[in-house]
């Protein structure tokens, strides 16, 4: 019998080929695309999961509040926490902690910028990578000691085979390779290029910050990690932070309000990639987001094979009559109306095997993601695409199946209406596929708008043609900035230069607390601080409002005498301050004129004169709001030089840029970078989201728009005889196909008016995330229901036209 069903099955695909090559073209399409979703959102999902004891880490989180008020969680957490933590939490298996430094590694007569992970020596306890040599509990035990990736070992030694070998830094200091570990896999929020004990020293600037920090609450830029004993309850845990909080920090209540500064909290390592905080990665909402597009494009492509189903379904009448007459049972022409579906089914379910295998890399490749081999090939991919292409045909073949089995045969027999699943029905699931590829139209439309306004924003600086050259953070690099800012304003095609602690392109967030000499401690309110050196805010365009900017010219922006014991640990070089139009306006000093030559208090006692106000600066992205901010000069804090080139300048200033890198620091690697790339970097997550639901939008139209032409072909052979007689009374063939091209529009219009509502709703909660936001222009939506409805008359077009333009003695023989 199944047999019999696969043979008829055959012979009706082959005889409606047309039909057979729209069916299996749309639901291949339709799973190719749910599965590249379901393989892109299966990868996102799954980070870190794959150590020993990941359901027990936790990566300890820190909320404080802007001075704007807006509460910011983050990753770093101070040197002392660690240490505090294991000692007052018995329930805490291990503690440790992890932070990032920067070296320059010498070999084979190059120098190579590299990014060493420093740890305590159980971290490979709780992140038990394979290793390929070495023994990961002794690893890192002392410090000096060094364990490589694959990568690296072969980067720097040539082999795998490293362990013993020595790796020089430029600073003198030596790192001995105790082990090599294989290449971190792709999902993973972990960038690891080697780990070293977090007591090694570098013979830079790090171990003097390091030593000095191991008291300091209130300096943070370490990640810490717990692993839990078996059983405990992280809630429990997290319940008595704040307690432990208040025993070990000195400032942990504001003194005006007696809430606490900070609030610490215990964030799943397997979720860190999805609950986005500093570390890149793709938000959970963002997820299902492209969850529902899978199953929304699917449903399209569901919808297509219901609609030519029942479309062709009078054509089968007399087929159905005479085997109901025969004797058939319905059950029978059920089977044999399913068996055809899953037929169609497994071809389509094939070839979307062969589309995912060709499209996945290039996808991959187009948004800039990387994904393992293994999540992209292998038995389980074939295991669960070829039964979801089963259900799928099961799912949209029943209801055509039930409606092609259900006329009585006298009816058929009779000529009466043989097409069940009528007109009506059809036209409803035209509305709903073209209201879903509407909506996904527009908001791609809304999502690439607000990404090129928030990159492109009025930011406070002008980031076109301005170079940052990173490294000077360190007594090496500190040496010669004077001497390399005089050096590259010799360059021609350079305009300005100027040092900087954090360009705005990197989001800085050192706070610092100010008052004014008549305003109790007390009510001190804390400024983003920006610690700049001469020239910098001229090479970066700020703007200035009144008074002057930092000049060498005046000593008072330099040189000052603050006794001895100084003043204040944290006090800039100068005695002079910059602030931000915002910053004057939460002081209550007036206008940026009015402003000039107050003094403001900073800390504890340092007095500094306010000599100018300049524009405020967006230093993160339009998700957050601007923050107050004070400019000071602190050259011995600078960590990028910022160079303006001249429009147009090419690649001899960059090479004589090199040059003078290279000859003042010679035993630096020269790592230079464009601010307007780091911009719109910033903004990748939200480029890709828009790519992605462009591609999906694009795949959404053209499977609704096969089913379109499938109908529309369809529609036109079964009114073959009636346009015959109109062309006889007269119609021409424009009226004709205006007919014709009307009966499709309808749908699309009604789908239009839908698709509006639930797209404007949809975009205002994504825009709802940004603080600067485009407003929604109206004729975004007027034009994506215009460019459907073009699509739709270009596609019925062609038929209408056909049989329009034939002779009515043919039309009037149909049949």
């Amino acid at each position: 019998m199944l047999m019999n069903y696969l043979r008829v099955a055959v012979r009706v695909l082959v005889r409606q080929r047309l039909y057979t090559a729209l069916n299996i073209a749309g639901l291949a399409l339709g799973i190719a695309t749910a599965a590249m979703i379901g393989l892109f959102v299966w990868h996102e999902m799954h980070y870190d999961g794959f150590f020993a004891h990941a359901d027990r880490i936790y990566r300890v989180v820190r909320t404080y509040r802007t001075p704007s008020g807006v509460p910011t969680t983050v990753a770093a957490q101070a040197k002392p926490l660690g240490p505090a933590l294991a000692r007052d939490f018995p329930e805490m298996e291990a503690v440790v902690r992890v932070s990032g430094h920067t070296v320059a590694v010498r070999r084979d007569g190059g120098v190579f910028g590299a990014r060493v992970t420093v740890a305590d020596p159980d971290y490979f306890r709780l992140f038990d990578w394979p290793f390929l040599a070495g023994d990961p509990a002794t690893a890192i035990s002392t410090p000096g000691t060094v364990v490589l990736t694959e990568t690296a070992a072969r980067k720097y030694f040539g082999t795998i085979d490293a362990v013993g070998q020595v790796l020089a830094l430029t600073s003198g200091a030596n790192l001995t390779v105790t082990g090599v570990m294989r290449d971190l896999p792709s999902n993973t929020v972990f960038r690891l290029e080697m780990v070293t004990n977090i007591a090694t020293r570098f013979n830079d600037g790090w171990d003097a910050m390091f030593a000095t920090a191991d008291e300091e609450w209130t300096n943070s830029f370490l990640r810490t990690y717990v692993l839990l004993k078996p059983g405990v309850d992280p809630s429990a845990v997290t319940a008595r932070l704040p307690d432990f909080l208040l025993a070990r920090m000195k400032d942990y209540l504001n003194l005006t309000t007696g809430k606490p500064h900070i609030t610490q909290a215990l964030q799943p390592l397997t979720r860190i990639h999805v609950e986005t905080i500093s570390d890149d990665g793709v938000p959970l909402p963002v997820l299902m987001t492209f969850v529902g597009v899978a199953f929304l494009v699917l449903g399209i492509a569901m919808v297509n094979f219901v609609n030519l189903s029942t479309a062709r379904s009078s054509l089968r009448a007399r087929e159905v009559a005479i085997r109901k007459t025969m004797g058939g049972r319905r059950g029978a022409l059920v089977a044999q109306f399913l068996a055809e579906s899953l037929l169609l089914s497994v071809i389509s379910g094939i070839l979307a095997l062969v589309l995912l295998e060709l499209a996945m890399p290039r996808f991959l490749g187009v948004l800039g993601l990387h994904m393992d081999h293994r999540f992209l090939s292998g038995w389980w991919v074939v295991a669960v695409l070829i039964p979801l292409a089963v259900l799928v045909g099961l799912l949209a073949g029943l209801y055509p199946a039930l409606v092609l089995s259900r006329p009585r045969p006298g009816d058929l027999l009779r000529g009466g209406k043989g097409g069940p699943g009528g007109g009506r029905l059809r036209a409803a699931l035209v509305v709903i596929q073209f209201a879903a590829a509407i909506v996904l139209a527009i908001c791609t439309v809304i999502m690439v708008q607000q990404t090129s306004f928030a990159s492109s924003q009025r930011l406070g600086f002008l980031p076109e043609n301005v170079l940052l050259l990173r490294g000077l953070d360190s007594p090496q690099g500190h040496a010669h900035q004077d001497a390399l800012r005089q050096a590259l304003l010799r360059i021609p095609g350079v305009v300005q230069a100027g040092a900087t602690m954090a360009p705005p392109s990197d989001g800085s967030d050192w706070f610092s607390t100010f008052h004014l000499p008549d305003t109790p401690k007390e009510g001190a309110i804390r400024l983003r601080t920006e610690g700049v050196d001469m020239g910098y805010m001229e090479t970066m365009g700020i703007h200035l409002l009144a008074g002057r900017l930092f000049d060498s010219a005046h000593p008072v922006d330099t040189v000052i005498d603050r006794g001895q014991p100084p003043e204040d640990p944290a006090a800039p070089l100068g005695g002079t301050i910059v602030l931000s139009t915002l910053t004057v306006s939460r002081l209550g000093l007036g206008t940026p004129e009015q402003a000039l030559g107050k003094t403001l208090i900073m800390g504890q006692r340092t007095g500094l004169t306010i000599i100018g106000v300049v524009d405020d600066v967006q230093f993160s992205t339009a998700r957050e709001v601007l923050e107050p901010t004070a400019y000071l000069v602190y050259p011995a804090q600078v960590e990028a030089m910022a160079v303006r080139l001249a429009a147009g300048g090419g690649g001899a200033t960059l090479s004589a840029i090199d040059a003078a890198w290279r000859r003042l620091y010679p035993d630096l690697p020269v790592k230079r970078e464009f601010m307007d790339d780091n911009i719109r970097a910033a903004y990748a997550g939200e480029h890709q989201q828009s790519l992605l639901l462009a591609t999906f939008a694009g795949l959404a139209i053209l499977i609704a728009c096969l089913g379109l032409f499938g109908l529309a072909a369809f529609t036109a052979e079964r009114r073959t005889k009636e346009i015959g007689l109109r062309k006889v009374l007269g119609a021409t063939i424009p009226q004709i196909v205006r007919l014709l091209v009307w009966q499709f529009s309808r749908p699309v219009v009604v789908a239009a008016l839908i698709a509006w509502p639930v797209a404007w709703v949809l975009a205002s909660r994504w825009l709802g995330g940004f603080v600067y936001r485009i407003q929604m222009d109206p004729l975004v939506f007027a034009l994506a229901g215009f460019a459907a409805l073009l699509i739709a008359w270009v596609t019925v077009a062609g038929h209408a036209a056909r049989v329009a333009a034939a002779k009515p003695v043919q039309a009037l023989r149909h049949e």
